[in-house]
């Protein structure tokens, strides 16, 4: 008997009997889909992270207060640091010879008024010149913020794209006076629009310039510096001449650590990495279950299929069918069987994965080896678990198999 005679054998049986059929796939249709979704989403997630993470480019770091710190006792410690200042921001702009860009930043949440309009929680930014590039905001309308509006202290700022559409709905904001906090700042420009992020906006935020951030705002505390190398090959001698001149400034003796932190966006990559590895692997362990249960479910029935069918084969061993081509018969039925399932399971996962991307802020990427992994996982449930069956048809007596009621 040869595969194609195989093939279509299993598949006339799965018509034959629909709902059993139907029943026998459900754990491999949920299993795979579940590992297709599982896959995609993670994926997907990955691709995002690593682009809204690199927007500026991967040859950015900061320097802040506490660097990059995960438990409260490192936190705790970091507190005790002295602030970073603008002109320690300074300082690095002068210093660091490997340097295109150094940007001041603060931050805090105000209130913003324009008239009887107002919009509580919006972010408002202190950055120096260069911000635009570190943040990847394009500019829509007027301009960006310029180094003379802050050496000057100049009470200009540039809106969010958000924050113009509900201060100003059909209107020019260009040149208008909105109120943050205390201090009344002439609108000078308007970024274009960068959506969301994991369900938050990224266009809710009014930038002003970081010195008069720090001028008139009392929350001022420890600024961040971002720095931009002049590219790639430079991040480590940059990451280092920032170092080294810190330290200088700060008189941190040889072999004392450092009283501040600097991170990169591999660092944030990597922490992310290992928070969601362990958590993908528990999920495909999860998924993994429910194609061990229809893989279960599959042995059963293919079992009960060659009692049922047990004088068929010996009616076919004694037209001199061979103990391997039954074998051999009843594995590409259990295999087309769990595959049929894959197939189905592939459809639902990717129709999942696509439908919750559509309507959520999660991003999903089905990719080519997500799909080729749930046909290999769906066809190797078929071969392990049909095996047994398979090998008991084909050790049948052909003189009781025939005897057989």
């Amino acid at each position: 008997m040869n595969l194609r005679e195989s093939t279509g054998i299993a598949l006339g049986a799965i018509r034959a009997n629909k709902l059993r059929s139907f029943l026998t796939l459900l754990g491999t249709i949920i299993g795979v889909a579940s590992v297709i979704a599982v896959v995609s989403f993670v994926q997907g997630m990955n691709r995002f992270v690593s682009e809204k993470l690199l927007d500026a480019g991967s040859n950015v770091f900061e320097i802040d207060k506490f660097g990059f710190i995960t438990n409260n006792d490192d936190y705790i410690n970091a507190l005790r640091r002295p602030d970073l200042t603008i002109d320690d921001a300074e300082a690095l702009r002068l210093g660091v010879r490997h340097a295109a860009i150094v940007v001041a930043s603060n931050g805090n949440s105000e209130r913003i008024h324009y008239r009887a309009r107002h919009l509580d929680g919006v972010k408002v930014k202190g950055e120096s010149a260069g911000y635009e590039v570190i943040n990847d905001y394009t500019i829509e309308q007027g301009r960006h913020l310029t180094e003379e509006d802050d050496q000057h202290r100049q009470l200009v700022c540039v809106l969010g794209p958000e924050v113009t559409e509900e201060l100003f709905p059909g209107r020019d904001p260009i040149g208008k006076e909105v109120r943050i906090g205390e201090q009344t700042c002439q609108v000078v420009g308007v970024t274009k629009a960068k959506g969301k992020m994991l369900g938050q906006s990224q266009d809710r935020f009014a930038v002003i310039p970081v010195r008069t951030f720090q001028k008139f705002k009392s929350e001022r505390g420890s600024i961040t510096i971002d720095i931009k190398s002049l590219d790639q090959a430079a991040l480590p001698v940059a990451i280092q001449e920032a170092r080294n001149l810190l330290r200088g400034r700060r008189h941190i003796g040889p072999g004392k650590p450092d009283n501040f932190g600097i991170t990169t966006a591999d660092t944030w990559m990597e922490f992310y990495r290992t928070l969601t590895g362990g958590i993908f692997v528990v999920l495909i362990g999860v998924a993994s279950i429910a194609l061990v249960v229809g893989g279960i479910v599959i042995m059963n029935i293919m079992l009960v299929s060659v009692t049922e069918r047990t004088r068929e084969i010996g009616v076919r061993k004694a037209l001199g069918a061979r103990p391997h081509d039954i074998l051999v018969q009843f594995l590409v039925e259990a295999t087309t069987l769990s595959l049929s399932g894959g197939i189905l399971g592939i459809l639902l996962g990717v129709g999942l994965s696509l439908l919750v991307g559509a309507i959520s802020p999660l991003p999903a990427g089905v990719s080519v080896p997500a799909i080729l992994l749930g046909i290999l996982m769906s066809s190797l449930v078929g071969i392990f678990f049909g095996s047994y069956p398979a090998f008991r048809a084909s050790k049948l007596d052909p003189i009781e198999a025939l005897r057989y009621e």
